[in-house]
């Protein structure tokens, strides 16, 4: 019961950074780049909303199909980071984000895990789990780490350190690195909502990134 109020705890605080983040962008002129956040954010939502729902649905059709959006949403949408990253430093003229290859390397970046995150997903299968009061399905089949996951986080942490070293500003380098750390650590709490605390911080020193940027032009 206590993860299931975590994950709709999650939900709610990644509607109010959706709702910021946009109001951002809006009302500040800047690089369709920033719109990314939000569109990962929405996907967040929806994946949280549904992890946290999945005990009140139950096992079955229903579950296996609304979840099935979950793994589209992170294979669309979770590669994108990969140009707000880049918007984050061409807004930010870091040196290298100024030449058109930057931007070429980093387009093609994104097309191709985004492709390989296609393919993940529908070769493998859908597996129901069970544990600390939550059901929820998940794909299961794949050899070896998140390789989609673990490329966009070396990309931003990338950047993170280009922009601190640029502007001294810190916040975008250490949300990736605790979302690293926090991952790859194993703490031995009865939870399955523990990495996403992590990655709620790692996506709140994105926004705040954002914010600032938009701000400061």
């Amino acid at each position: 019961m206590v993860d299931t109020i975590l994950y709709f705890l999650f939900s709610f605080c990644y509607i109010v950074l959706f709702f910021f983040s946009i109001y951002v962008v809006r009302k500040n002129t800047s690089p369709f780049y920033m719109l990314f956040l939000p569109l990962v954010i929405a996907g967040l939502i929806y994946d949280n909303i549904m992890i946290g729902i999945g005990s009140f649905i139950g096992e079955g059709d229903t579950l296996r199909s609304l979840s099935m959006l979950r793994f589209w949403f992170h294979a669309l949408f979770t590669p994108t980071l990969v140009l707000f990253a880049y918007g984050v430093a061409k807004y930010s003229t870091i040196t290298w984000a100024k030449k058109p290859v930057a931007g070429i390397l980093f387009l093609l970046t994104t097309f191709a895990l985004i492709s390989y995150e296609i393919f993940e997903t529908i070769s493998q299968r859908m597996e129901v789990v069970r544990e600390y009061g939550i059901v929820r399905y998940t794909l299961v089949g794949s050899s070896g780490p998140p390789l989609m996951v673990l490329i966009v986080a070396i990309i931003l942490l990338f950047v993170g350190i280009s922009l601190f070293r640029k502007t001294r500003w810190s916040s975008m380098m250490i949300g990736v690195a605790v979302m690293i750390v926090g991952s790859a650590v194993s703490i031995p709490i009865p939870s399955t909502a523990v990495t996403n605390t992590f990655e709620l911080i790692f996506i709140f020193s994105l926004f705040l990134t954002q914010r600032h940027l938009v701000k400061i032009h």
